[in-house]
């Protein structure tokens, strides 16, 4: 496969670091399912936090290493990534790191489970959509359907956290008053970002599909010998537009 898709250095690395982030995501997510049954809930941040919240950091830094790496145009696509990346890494420093108890809630549980499992689909589609321009079918179909389960599991487990949280915090200090914002917040903006979701789901599955199988059906038609070859073609140009 090297051979068919030499890549330039800068997608070497953006590449490598999807292998990475897939990896460290998936050891996490192995370790949450060795632990939980073996030490409970109550005792599972113990042996799981510390390695969870560093991992947890990897969109942050992803958005910014293929921002530069890959020198692509401001888009909100971008931006909803950048985003997102902060609110985890605040989430994991700055509401549970302060107040460990919370962590001990079954809520925490649900959050690692639904993050690792986006992240681990999400780092493993661009690792082969870098390195081949295409991905395979059932994963692009995980890659733009998962946030049907993941994303409702992760907006309660972090709602939870955060009115958890509250209990913890000095009333009257302005902390206190950027915590109750952030979480009478949520509601709305989980109603744009589910819009975005499925917005992005049309555009980047459900239309390419269509397109695919459109070529494939016109070519059958045809019974032409290019039937294949002109398929991948469409698949090709719209993930890489993508």
């Amino acid at each position: 496969m090297a051979e068919l898709y030499p890549l330039p250095f800068n997608e070497q690395f953006v590449f490598f670091y999807n292998i990475v982030a897939a990896t460290l995501w998936f050891c996490c997510f192995a370790r949450f399912l060795i632990l939980l049954p073996l030490v409970g809930r109550r005792f599972l941040p113990g042996g799981i936090a510390d390695f969870f919240h560093v991992v947890a950091l990897l969109p942050l830094i992803g958005s910014i290493v293929v921002k530069f790496a890959l020198k692509r145009a401001w888009k909100r696509s971008y931006l909803w990534s950048l985003l997102n990346g902060i609110k985890m890494a605040w989430l994991c420093y700055g509401v549970i790191f302060p107040h460990p108890r919370i962590a001990r809630h079954t809520s925490y549980s649900i959050l690692i489970s639904a993050w690792c499992v986006q992240y681990i689909i999400h780092y493993s589609y661009f690792a082969f959509k870098v390195k081949t321009k295409r991905s395979p079918l059932f994963l692009l179909w995980l890659e733009y359907n998962n946030f049907y389960f993941t994303y409702p599991f992760a907006l309660a487990a972090e709602m939870i956290l955060l009115f958890l949280s509250l209990g913890f915090v000095e009333e009257d200090l302005v902390y206190d008053y950027a915590i109750r914002v952030v979480f009478l917040s949520y509601i709305p903006v989980a109603y744009f970002a589910w819009s975005h979701l499925q917005k992005r789901k049309q555009v980047k599955y459900t239309d390419v599909i269509k397109k695919r199988n459109a070529a494939l059906a016109r070519n059958a038609q045809q019974g032409g010998a290019e039937s294949s070859t002109t398929a991948t073609s469409v698949e090709l140009r719209d993930l890489q537009t993508n």
